[in-house]
């Protein structure tokens, strides 16, 4: 799976503060807000830079699904400790796979695919590797 370069995508700017209605809210979910996912992916971009290893970032697209709850328990159980989830912006979580490539990212993405079946085939999913050298592994 050919992954997309998170360079750019790792280039915001963090907002300040946070309007309720620019994130779905889900306080039972146990995963990152906004505000603390940005802090975590800029931190593992310098740790990446200074260290040599990649990361990959898959980002789902949740509007359309009426369950975010069970999709977020899902995958707080699916990644390793080393792992993220959070709220990427609006309605997209982001998951943060640390040291893997986008080839792993694809073959996570895919499992994921056939054990929850319906809850993401509603959502619009992509993946971005850092640095870009990862996205050919």
């Amino acid at each position: 799976m050919n992954g997309i370069a998170a360079t750019k995508l790792l280039n915001f700017s963090r907002p300040r503060t946070l309007s309720a209605e620019s994130t779905v809210v889900n306080p039972h979910a146990g995963i990152c807000s906004r505000e603390e996912f940005h802090s975590i992916l800029e931190r593992e971009k310098a740790r990446a830079d200074r260290n040599g290893h990649g990361f990959s970032l898959v980002t789902l697209e949740v509007s359309g699904l009426g369950d975010v709850f069970c999709l977020t328990e899902y995958l707080r159980h699916r990644i390793r400790t080393t792992d993220e989830i959070g709220w990427f912006n609006g309605n997209t979580l982001g998951v943060f796979l640390y040291n893997t490539s986008a080839l792993g990212a694809g073959q996570f993405m895919n499992k994921s695919r056939q054990e929850r079946g319906v809850d993401f085939s509603l959502c619009k999913a992509t993946v971005y590797c850092y640095p870009i050298e990862w996205c050919s592994l």
